[in-house]
């Protein structure tokens, strides 16, 4: 119930700050974010580095919301206001937004509504804020820059996290397309 308070709460400041009007600019940058979002439950599903709690939530449910509703919300947020000339003050705003996700979020894991495991902390959260609203900014300007970067920076993760990459990880959805011969008998 806490995940829907603060998605309520999301939604009323992104309607109170009418973060709708930049949705056109960003909505591509939005698309990014959920798949790279995505992406994390499938290729760490067999070892969570953090996961949503909710006495009330299903987990796919849950995480449908912070991948689809949270995540982009607060993107919006903080491009809402940010300086669009000066690198430095981009730089300071992203930096500011990023200190506020992660300590809500230390908030959320002091309050139980997530939990960290296997070597992951708020120092990682911290860091993938600051890469979540860099790489979502400068993906409205240069798409394929930031598709080039994001390989190595998911290849980064991998490795630091250990995710157990199977030969299904790898195949994914395509999988399920490629027959295998029986053996007859």
């Amino acid at each position: 119930m806490r995940h829907i308070l603060l998605s309520t709460f999301l939604v009323y400041l992104n309607f109170r700050r009418q973060t709708w009007r930049i949705l056109p600019k960003y909505l591509k940058a939005l698309l990014y974010i959920a798949f790279i979002n995505s992406s994390y439950y499938y290729f760490f599903k067999r070892r969570i580095l953090w996961e949503f709690q909710s006495n009330n939530l299903n987990l796919k449910v849950l995480r449908i919301i912070h991948i689809y509703f949270i995540t982009p919300l607060l993107f919006l947020l903080c491009m809402k206001d940010l300086p669009q000339e000066n690198v430095k003050l981009q730089m300071k705003h992203i930096f500011k937004w990023s200190i506020i996700c992660a300590f809500c979020e230390f908030i959320g894991l002091k309050t139980k509504l997530i939990f960290f495991k296997n070597g992951w902390n708020i120092f990682w959260s911290w860091l993938i804020y600051i890469f979540l609203f860099t790489f979502g900014y400068i993906n409205t300007k240069r798409p394929l820059f930031i598709w080039t970067l994001s390989v190595p920076t998911l290849l980064f993760f991998l490795l630091k996290f250990k995710a157990p990459i199977y030969r299904i990880t790898i195949l994914g959805p395509l999988f399920f397309f490629i027959r295998q011969k029986k053996p007859t008998l």
